[in-house]
């Protein structure tokens, strides 16, 4: 055993330098660069998109109806948000509003969704008959409440009505439940996204090697158990280096941003079950095992390959096996009880993420000492059959595979 952590160790690090020295790895750095400047783009043109998105609804009515709409829009839009109304453009009634209404809605350059005219008393909404999924009831709502306003100050003008008062209490069970959840959700979706991102290179790992057979001096030198663990640990170690300085990058970057907020600005508290030092622990200790687990059996399927072409073939399905295993991993997040919970913490290839999200949300400790040796037994089961499946499919060689490895020697022939 020692012997093979030694071979691996020596094939480890001819991988990892190897990979760190090539001229690929700076563009495999700057990768997540423009992955967040896409990001950045799309959000901000999206956001543009949102805000001309708002439905426009004109108000041809007298400016006292126009002034008590579009105060009840703008109480209503204070309590929830500004895109939970349409927005209201006064206009100047003419003579025959039906007909106004109509030129309204015709023009294609001001883009009007419905036109409001007559008075509280007798509203009308011109507009298409689709209009009531959304702007019909929500300006039925700045109606309703523009009518009681109005009542209101008609009943008893000198009314005030108090102003809500706050009790401050601790953190709401239902808030911190919300808060868990989401935290539950980041580790999974960090774990996923950066094993997505850099394990499928795995697929093609073995290519080059076997092309210049290259594998077959290494196999005559130490075990392939050796070989696909020390190249599993490069990897490893590359991707850990990549997310360490990425990690660098955005601490910089989230401690500049922070220096721009206003004075007094406080972030919302959001902290997982388990607290934060022992969640980044176990999270990098799951995105090792996540990482470890599909890198193995990436090897094993990619050591099959004879060619790119054929490693381009596998990328697609393996990919979506990597979305199906996050999307069983998410069924954890809320679940209370249940079969296919059990099934993401005991599968796995879903355990790590699974695992992740049962730290955010349970104080517990006690289940990631069961699930971790358990993802380490997989692993190196994993890797004997991979290993063992190269042998007999590639070198043509071996006898029967054996996924445990035997501790007893064979008694000395004389």
């Amino acid at each position: 055993m020692i012997e093979m952590l030694d071979s691996a160790w020596v094939i480890a690090r001819r991988d990892f330098i190897a990979s760190v020295h090539s001229r690929s790895f700076i563009f495999f750095m700057l990768t997540p660069l423009f992955v967040v400047l896409f990001s950045a783009l799309i959000g901000f043109v999206s956001a543009r998109s949102a805000a001309n998105e708002v439905p426009v609804v004109a108000v041809t009515a007298e400016s006292a109806t126009t002034e008590a709409l579009m105060e009840a829009r703008g109480h209503l839009v204070a309590l929830t948000s500004e895109r939970a109304f349409p927005a209201l453009r006064p206009i100047s009634p003419a003579e025959n509003v039906r007909v106004q209404a109509r030129t309204l809605i015709a023009d294609r350059e001001a883009n009007y969704s419905a036109v409001f005219s007559g008075t509280l008393e007798q509203p009308l909404l011109s507009g298409p008959e689709r209009i009531d999924e959304f702007v019909g009831s929500r300006m039925a709502l700045i109606l309703e409440q523009a009518q009681r306003s109005e009542a209101l100050r008609l009943a008893a003008p000198a009314i005030r009505l108090p102003s809500l008062q706050r009790d401050v209490t601790g953190e709401a069970a239902g808030n911190l439940r919300d808060v868990r959840h989401g935290v539950a959700r980041f580790g999974q979706f960090v774990i996923f996204f950066f094993t997505l991102l850099l394990s499928t290179m795995l697929l093609s790992n073995l290519i080059e090697e076997k092309s210049n057979k290259v594998i077959e001096v290494l196999a005559a030198a130490v075990s392939l158990d050796a070989i696909f663990f020390g190249k599993l640990l490069a990897m490893l170690a590359v991707s850990l280096l990549g997310i360490a300085l990425w990690g660098a990058m955005f601490g910089f970057a989230t401690a500049f941003s922070v220096q721009l907020l206003p004075e007094g600005y406080e972030l919302p508290p959001v902290s997982p079950a388990i607290g934060w030092p022992i969640y980044s622990i176990l999270l990098l200790i799951y995105y090792t095992t996540n990482y470890m687990l599909m890198g193995s059996l990436f090897l094993g399927i990619g050591g099959q390959a004879n060619s790119v072409r054929e490693v381009q073939t596998l990328n697609m399905p393996i990919t979506f096996l990597q979305m199906g295993v996050f999307v069983l991993s998410m069924v954890v997040v809320g679940a209370r009880g249940g079969v296919l919970p059990i099934v993401a913490y005991v599968f796995p290839f879903s355990s790590p993420l699974a695992m992740i999200a049962e730290a955010g949300q349970s104080e517990k400790l006690w289940p990631h000492l069961l699930a971790i040796p358990w993802q380490a037994l997989w692993v190196f089961l994993l890797i004997r059959i991979s290993s063992a499946m190269f042998r007999k499919t590639v070198l043509k060689s071996g006898g029967e595979v054996q996924f445990m490895p035997r501790f007893s020697r064979r008694p000395h022939q004389s």
